[in-house]
């Protein structure tokens, strides 16, 4: 006892110690990986850092305001925004082992805490998404929802905060709203277990969470981003529900595709998770088909097997709804990560059930329950999921241990071995499960999960045509940019590169010639990522493996406000940096090399000014053997026209400058730089 109790003391250091250490490793893991999952990274980025929330096409408000923090890390915003997930994900640590420790000792809660924040869902850690965030406000939710119960003194103040805290996760993602019947089933159940509670105190009940959750998310919405932040879904959900036309015979597809996909999704879930779904579901079926009175187990079985099938049944819906509609969208891909936050409630749990005498009055259950997901699980394991295809996104735990096959049998083996013993050894069967079954899955998947995510660290074409585009173009042309090509996710990929909310994106058939002259009038340069010819005569364009970057036409002006001039100047010398009203020259003499040759016959318009000694000096310009002279008689900037002949047809304009002179040499401050003119702009004529 005194042992038992001296360990215990020391089970918050540790969950802070392994909470730091994970947190750790997962900053080390994501460093450095590019952005994965699109188009989903580009807009929560665009939306949160480029645009101002009432612009918004996604209802994520409270999660896109803390994210527009990574601004301040300029070009590294990438980065910051993993490090504020992997921070919010472990920070729900302590949560589930709250909850943990309601159906179990505080050893346990630990083990379990742990292996959830190590388990593939940490994954989502590396991504521009709210995921990891989201993980942190449902499981405080869950932690609230259930040390409470209907019959609590202070039950309104107790449901108006828990309404309140699932407002706030509603405004993280508003997929919370769609478990919603799920908490008013569990809070009706609450009230059918409780003796001293009527009909009108859970109707009471849902009343005050509905309220406080709905006034949570109207009145922060509308504080955040104004009167577009009065919505639930937001334009960007609502325009999905409202593509697709319904038939007779569209229901009978939707229906049919919805029985595919729950398929698949019943066999993920019984091929990892079933010991614990057979517990969750014994005890679920015979809460409700009995009086007696619920424990912190029962309680949490209800929940479990309320919020997941409840997300099962909404994600299969969209699945189907979705099919078909593009080449990513089929009924055999499984969107797990809609649920995969809840999952951690059945390890959760498995650990509960150890300690309890799984033998009942409805035995049957027990064969029951277990019989059919020993069935599904040995389907699972004999097909090997096909025609399923689990990712690394959409489906990490389930990739984790089907990315290799021995390991896919190995931990199927074990899982039916512990349904082998069910019916007659309910705690050894559980135990099986929970220490050895689920620490070899969360080992071996986050092997695998990172495996799939390290490819990530080389840039591919899409990756540098963003990131070279973003550094070569001056940041006022990046709007002018349409990222051309015939795969949608690449162009998504380099478009998050250019950061750039004005940066549009143009889908054409692959191999197909591109036609530049066609560009909006709002646009200059093509980014053309693939395989898809230029016209001959195209201004300018740079070629690389894998894309090119065009200018559909020429400009005569160069703004020295600027610091390049894609397509214009290839080449200059005897230039500072561009300051707001221009750039100073440095040294005798100013080199501009432009990109095509100039004309036989050209006037040049310069717009300058003189430093200093420079005033009324003569200036010469000259190209090739054309010179002209011109001279500046005052400190303000002034515009004067140069002709020129250029029968040679040269590319480079050079003005010397007569008495290159420094500040610090005129005692007016310590810049020693040699200045002579200051350059506004220059536009080239032809004549």
């Amino acid at each position: 006892m005194t042992n038992d109790t001296s360990i215990n003391r020391y089970v918050g250091t540790a969950l802070f110690a392994l909470t730091c250490a994970v947190f750790l490793l997962l900053v080390l893991r994501n460093t450095g990986l590019h952005p994965t999952v699109f188009a989903d990274e580009y807009f929560y980025s665009k939306f949160s850092r480029l645009l101002p929330l009432s612009d918004s096409a996604i209802p994520n408000y409270l999660y896109l305001e803390l994210y527009r923090f990574t601004n301040y890390c300029g070009g590294g915003f990438l980065e910051c925004a993993k490090i504020l997930n992997a921070l919010f994900f472990v920070a729900a640590a302590p949560f589930i082992y709250l909850t943990a420790k309601t159906v179990t000792n505080n050893i346990t809660a630990l083990v379990v805490a742990f292996l959830a924040v190590t388990s593939p869902l940490n994954s989502y850690t590396a991504y521009f998404m709210p995921e990891s965030l989201y993980f942190l406000g449902f499981w405080i939710f869950t932690w609230c929802l259930l040390r409470t119960n209907i019959a609590n003194k202070g039950v309104s103040w107790n449901w108006a905060c828990i309404g309140t805290v699932y407002g706030f996760t509603a405004l993280i993602k508003p997929h919370s709203l769609f478990f919603a019947p799920a908490i008013l089933v569990y809070i009706l159940y609450l009230g059918y277990k409780d003796k001293e509670c009527s009909i009108a105190d859970s109707a009471k009940t849902i009343l005050i969470f509905s309220a406080a959750a709905a006034t949570v998310k109207i009145l922060i919405g509308y504080a955040l981003a104004g009167a577009s932040g009065i919505t639930l879904f937001g334009s960007f959900y609502g325009s999905v529900a409202q593509s697709t036309t319904l038939d007779a015979d569209r229901y009978f597809e939707l229906t049919w595709l919805t029985v595919k996909s729950l398929w698949g999704h019943l066999l993920a879930l019984t091929i990892l998770y079933g010991i614990p779904l057979t517990v969750a579901t014994t005890l679920f079926v015979r809460q409700f088909s009995s009086k007696t009175s619920s424990n912190s187990l029962d309680r949490l079985s209800i929940l479990s097997i309320l919020l997941i099938f409840n997300l099962i049944l909404v994600v299969a819906l969209f699945t189907a709804w979705v099919a078909n509609s593009s080449s990513y969208e089929s009924p055999y891909r499984l969107h797990m990560r809609y649920y995969n936050f809840a999952l951690p409630l059945l390890y959760i749990i498995a650990a509960g059930a150890i300690s309890i005498n799984h033998t009942c009055k409805q035995s049957y259950l027990r064969y029951l329950a277990g019989g059919i997901i020993f069935v599904l699980s040995g389907y699972a394991l004999y097909t090997g999921m096909t025609p399923y295809a689990p990712t690394a996104v959409d489906s990490p735990e389930l990739r984790g241990i089907h990315a290799n096959t021995t390991v896919f049998l190995i931990y199927g083996g074990v899982s039916l071995l512990a349904w082998l013993l069910w019916p007659r050894r309910g705690q050894d069967s559980v135990k099986i499960y929970l220490y050895v079954a689920l620490p070899f899955f969360v080992i071996v998947s986050a092997v695998n999960i990172t495996q799939d995510q390290r490819y990530r660290l080389i840039p591919d074409a899409d990756d540098k045509a963003g990131l070279f585009t973003k550094q070569y173009l001056p940041a006022e042309d990046l709007s002018k940019v349409v990222v051309v090509g015939s795969e949608p996710v690449g162009l998504f990929r380099a478009a998050f590169h250019l950061d750039n909310p004005k940066a549009s994106i143009e889908v054409i058939p692959r191999d197909s010639a591109y036609d530049i002259s066609k560009l909006p009038n709002d646009k200059e340069w093509a980014l053309i990522i693939g395989n898809h010819p230029l016209p001959k005569n195209t201004f300018h364009q740079i070629s690389m493996y894998g894309f090119t970057l065009a200018r559909a036409k020429g400009t005569n002006t160069i703004d020295f406000r600027k610091f390049s001039w894609p397509g214009v100047i290839s080449k200059t010398l005897g230039l500072a940096h561009a300051e707001p009203w221009g750039t100073w020259s440095l040294g005798r003499i100013v080199t501009l090399e432009f990109a095509t040759p100039l004309p036989e016959k050209f006037d040049v318009r310069l717009i300058a000014r003189a430093y200093g000694p420079n005033v009324n000096k003569d200036f010469v310009a000259s190209v090739g053997e054309s010179v002209s002279r011109f001279s500046l008689n005052s400190t303000e900037q002034q515009e004067k026209v140069l002709s020129f002949t250029n029968p040679k047809r040269s590319k480079t304009l050079r003005i010397f400058v007569p008495v290159p002179t420094s500040p610090k040499s005129l005692g007016t401050g310590p810049d020693d730089r040699q200045l002579g003119i200051g350059l506004v702009e220059i536009s080239v004529q032809s004549k």
